[in-house]
């Protein structure tokens, strides 16, 4: 057995819709004092306030974990990345949130999942750390540009429109993957295509779109979405996908597709891999990363190859 881990805890209080978690919390964090772990705990008061806690903890510890949803960890890594210095050697997601799908893509999905991660880090060190990609964005928040970090996908259009009507009232009613799915038919009802100008590696596209998406990940809304068959958390590369403008029906039958992955076959469907993806519109239209609405556009993503060492992370699904 290595030495004891200094571990930070960065806890969103409203994850999972605002359920009071308190003694699972409490039970987790038993687990890692009984380990030998020294623990400092950290909450966030608000969005963006994980970057704070990670920009603060990053310095004085050995591991940040992020106890919350996707939005957690995202905070939490982009914390890590803009604090400049820091001991942190590693990052892991403890599931606390609603879909949870960074720590399903990584194998850690309970508890003891992570405390045995940290276990085979605590002797194994630099060996016991996957390096993973990050999805690097850039848009615009109150007139001024604003950077963010992701995971699973970046993307304008429709995914916008699902996470706005993924409202915590339907999290708490319908659970992790129904209530994507209820998100979606409910921003169908109130769907307009949008003329959106995309370029990427491959060229510019200029014409109305669902969405232009840009994932990191094979899944995401709680796993029940099969947004990006085959994407790769590591190649230092985005799988773009560019859905033209279809109507309703076909929209919804899209979303069946979807479900299997094989939307990335339809005639209206362009899907390749790219490092950047940058979207433009003549109005300002909302910017979804990974499970939350972050700012406007205009948007460019990047992939930062390898950019941080998750602790445990298997890289599956």
């Amino acid at each position: 057995m290595g030495s004891p881990l200094s571990v930070g805890m960065v806890v969103n209080p409203k994850a999972n819709a605002g359920r009071d978690q308190g003694a699972r919390l409490r039970l987790f964090r038993e687990a890692l004092a009984r380990d030998g772990h020294g623990v400092q705990i950290m909450e966030t008061a608000g969005p963006g306030g994980g970057v704070v806690c990670a920009q603060k903890l990053a310095g004085q510890v050995d591991v940040l974990l992020a106890v919350g949803g996707d939005g957690t960890f995202c905070e939490v890594v982009g914390g890590m990345l803009t604090c400049g210095v820091g001991r942190v050697r590693g990052v892991a997601p403890v599931s606390f949130g609603t879909g949870n799908d960074v720590a399903r893509h990584l194998g850690l999905r309970r508890e003891p999942e992570v405390l045995e991660a940290l276990r085979q880090f605590q002797t194994g060190g630099a060996d016991r750390v996957r390096r993973m990609d990050v999805l690097e964005v850039r848009c615009h928040q109150g007139g001024r540009e604003v950077v963010r970090h992701g995971f699973l996908f970046a993307a304008v259009g429709f995914a916008s429109d699902i996470l706005r009507y993924t409202t915590p009232r339907v999290k708490r009613w319908f659970g992790p993957q129904l209530s994507y799915s209820v998100g979606f038919f409910r921003a169908l009802a109130n769907w307009q295509p949008v003329a959106l100008r995309v370029s990427t590696e491959r060229g510019r596209v200029e014409e109305p779109l669902v969405v232009a998406l840009a994932a990191n990940a094979p899944h995401a809304g709680g796993g029940g979405m099969r947004i990006a068959p085959g994407a790769d958390l590591a190649d230092g590369l985005s799988d773009v996908s560019l859905i033209r403008a279809l109507g309703r029906g076909a929209i919804a039958r899209q979303f069946f597709r979807l479900t299997q992955g094989t939307h990335i076959r339809h005639p209206r469907v362009d899907f390749f891999r790219s490092g950047w993806m940058e979207v433009e519109a003549a109005t300002p239209q909302p910017v979804a990363l990974d499970g939350d609405v972050v700012g406007e556009t205009p948007m460019r993503v990047r992939v930062l190859r390898q950019a941080v060492p998750v602790v445990g992370g298997k890289f599956g699904v």
